[in-house]
C-alpha cells in the first residue's frame, strides 16, 4: 500500500470516528421501537445514515440510542468501502453509555480489512475515568456529560465543549446559527453538524486530506 493509501485509510476511519468525532424528525427518518420484557419498556431509536464522498455513497452508518430506567446508550456502527488499488473495507464502532447524565462507560473500535487499527475504552471508577488503549492507560478527573457518541441523536446547545472519543479529550464547539454547530478539532480541522427536531440530519466531516458528508436517509 502506498503511503497515500495509508493515509486516505486513516482519514476515512478518521472521518467516521469524528461524525460521532433529542428526537424526532417523522416516521420516515428514523424507526422507533418499544423493547419489551420482564421489565418496563425501553425506547429505541435508530438513525440510518449515507456516507458520501466526491459525490458517491461510499458507505452507511447506523445510530442507535436506547434509554431505559435513568440510562441512556448509544451505540454506532459504520461499514465504508473504497476501491484504491485494492478493495478496503473499514469498520468503526463508537459506544456510550450514560447513567443520570453522566458518561460510565465507552469505547470506539476501527477495523480496516479486518485487522483492528484503534480500540480504545473508556470507563468511569469511583472519582476518575480511566482510559486505555493499546497498554497505554490515562486518567481523567472531571466529570463527562456529552461525548461526540451522542452528535446524531442529541443536539448540543447547552454545550461549550464536548468529550472525544478519538481525541480522548474534550474539544470546542459552538453555534454558529440556530440548529448548526462547529466542532474545533485538536489538528485544526473543524467539523459541522445540522439539526432539526433534536436529531442530526446531516454533516460536513474534514481531515487535512479529505472530506466526507453524512445524510440522514429518509
Amino acid at each position: 500500500m502506498t503511503f497515500r493509501n495509508s493515509m486516505l485509510v486513516i482519514v476515512l476511519g478518521s472521518l467516521i470516528i469524528l461524525s460521532l468525532s433529542g428526537m424526532r424528525i417523522g416516521k420516515n427518518a428514523h424507526n422507533k421501537l418499544l423493547l419489551a420484557d420482564t421489565k418496563p419498556a425501553s425506547e429505541q431509536l435508530v438513525l440510518k445514515y449515507e456516507v458520501i464522498r466526491n459525490d458517491k455513497v461510499i458507505g452507511h452508518m447506523e445510530s442507535v440510542m436506547r434509554e431505559k430506567a435513568g440510562s441512556s446508550e448509544y451505540i454506532t456502527e459504520s461499514s465504508v468501502s473504497i476501491n484504491l488499488i485494492f478493495q478496503l473495507s473499514i469498520f468503526t464502532k463508537v459506544i456510550g453509555i450514560f447513567h443520570d447524565g453522566q458518561l460510565v462507560s465507552g469505547s470506539v473500535l476501527r477495523r480496516v480489512n479486518g485487522s483492528a487499527r484503534a480500540n480504545a475504552t473508556i470507563i468511569f471508577q469511583k472519582d476518575r475515568y480511566v482510559i486505555q488503549e493499546d497498554g497505554e492507560r490515562m486518567e481523567l478527573h472531571e466529570k463527562i456529560p456529552y461525548t461526540t457518541a451522542c452528535l446524531m441523536h442529541v443536539e448540543p446547545a447547552a454545550y461549550k465543549r464536548i468529550f472525544s472519543e478519538n481525541y480522548k479529550k474534550f474539544i470546542p464547539i459552538k453555534q454558529l446559527r440556530p440548529h448548526f454547530y462547529e466542532l474545533s478539532l485538536p489538528d485544526g480541522n473543524k467539523n459541522f453538524y445540522t439539526y432539526a427536531n433534536g436529531i442530526c440530519i446531516g454533516a460536513e466531516v474534514n481531515t487535512n486530506l479529505s472530506k466526507a458528508f453524512f445524510r440522514l436517509k429518509k
